[in-house]
């Protein structure tokens, strides 16, 4: 299977990870949905990037792996597995609704003047499973429905969709998936848009798995379109087009050696001059050292060009990783990185290079209680030089999040309550570009 995992709307979990899968389908269901986590998770300078591609190959669930597992010893039998919903027939739904009431101590991110309100949040929605061929393939399709209430500053309403499909054939000489996911959406975006700003995005993604005994190929395309409500941000309405080719190789018992290219083609709709194109060359590792520790790591370069001459390109070093530690099958800790340029809405900006860090944990504390923990640190650079409010100088930003959360389950296991805690912050050599903002949470999430 690929990394495609269900939506979940837990309130008290702050970690979905679309880099690192985890070892065994003892530790996490796969199932055909995870574009739509991916399109929430990571802040990003644009309401959203082309989601980081993620190769998990003989020591991470599903990625080159169909060969290596004696895949055709269980070809037709289920290639994942049931979890808590209603079944009819072959025909598997899970249902889910979510509430939240959150405090925000600074609903606005404001440099000076911090507005507090209460927030109420419900999320309904769920997911659709649809095996065939003997459980061989599968389809899929989501739908969830997000709506918030201020009690103050009513004007920030808002009611936002999330649409998903998609199908999953495995063979024995190949796997094939496709999907689509269309969001509409005001949630913050990350280091530059810090104010609701509504959008859509539709994310198409394929990838082909070709596997072999001591290696595996595989080609993956992102295509990413963003379209902004207002007139005044429709400049940065934008495609992105990403194709991945990449290649493992087994180069000790336990430790695969990667290669990936990856060519991307950046097109704005409403604006001529910042289109560009780049070409991307990584070489990677991957692998167990024990039982319970698996890791990757990726460097490179990439060379970003933009159509007009003088907008500046990026010709630099970049990098992903990630480390995971699987302390039991519900507890585990993650800390992952990555380096790469990100597209600007800043001053007429092309780019900035962010420079990410992020470590996240989730400890059982009790036969029912789980303990969360997620921190984030991100250095940001921009393209060039920039005259704003009287300064000659380039933008630089420290952006940081921490959050500790608890999470408890009935005995059912279909109900959960949580509790949670979040610290948001910016620090920019830019003047009023600065902000802290601090937030509690209580809430309950109902499977069925």
């Amino acid at each position: 299977m690929s990394y495609i995992k269900s939506v979940s709307i837990s309130g008290g979990r702050f970690y979905k990870d679309p880099f690192m899968i985890k070892l065994s389908l003892q530790l996490k269901k796969i199932s055909l949905l995870s574009l739509v986590c991916l399109l929430s998770t990571v802040p990003s300078a644009m309401a959203v990037n082309a989601p980081d591609p993620v190769s998990g190959g003989k020591f991470f669930e599903g990625r080159g792996t169909k060969a290596a597992e004696d895949y055709e010893g269980r070809a037709g039998g289920p290639v994942y597995e049931y979890g808590k919903g209603l079944q009819f027939g072959a025909l598997h739904l899970i249902p889910q609704i979510a509430y939240n009431r959150v405090w925000e101590n600074n609903v606005f991110y404001d440099e000076n003047g911090r507005r507090d309100d209460w927030i109420n949040r419900l999320d309904v929605g769920g997911n659709a499973e649809l095996p065939f061929g003997g459980g061989q393939h599968l389809f899929a399709a989501s739908y969830f429905n997000s709506n918030q209430w201020f009690e103050t500053f009513d004007a920030q309403d808002y009611t936002g969709h999330v649409f998903g499909a998609g199908v999953e054939l495995n063979y024995v000489p190949f796997s094939v998936s496709v999907d689509d996911h269309f969001r509409r959406t005001v949630d913050r975006s990350g280091t530059e848009f810090t104010t609701r700003v509504s959008r859509e995005e539709n994310t198409f993604h394929t990838l082909l798995e070709i596997p072999f005994s001591a290696f595996f190929l595989e080609s993956e395309i992102f295509d990413l379109n963003e379209d902004f409500a207002s007139a005044e941000d429709s400049r940065f309405d934008r495609n992105d087009f990403d194709f991945y080719q990449r290649a493992g190789f087994d180069v000790f018992a336990n430790h695969q050696l990667l290669a990936e290219y990856n060519y991307k083609v950046i097109s704005y709709g409403n604006v001529d001059d910042r289109d560009g194109n780049a070409n991307q060359l990584m070489l990677g590792l991957r692998g167990n050292w024990t039982e319970r520790i698996s890791y990757q790591a990726w460097g490179g370069a990439q060379f970003r060009i933009y159509d007009e001459d003088i907008r500046p390109d990026f010709h630099g070093f970049v990098a992903r990783g990630a480390v995971q530690y699987s302390i039991s099958d519900v507890s585990s800790i993650t800390l992952k990185g990555d380096r790469t340029p990100q597209e600007s809405t800043f001053d007429d900006q092309s780019f900035y290079v962010r420079n990410r860090g992020e470590l996240a944990w989730r400890q059982q504390i009790a036969e029912r209680l789980f303990f969360l923990t997620r921190e984030t640190l991100q250095y940001n650079t921009y393209s060039r030089r920039s005259l704003r409010a009287g300064e000659d100088r380039t933008r630089k930003d420290w952006v940081w999040q921490t959050g500790v959360g608890l999470e408890y389950f009935l005995p059912n296991n279909l109900t959960s309550f949580n509790l949670e805690y979040k610290f948001t912050g910016r620090e920019s050599n830019t003047v009023n570009f600065d902000y802290d903002a601090q937030s509690f949470q209580v809430g309950v999430k109902q499977s069925f």
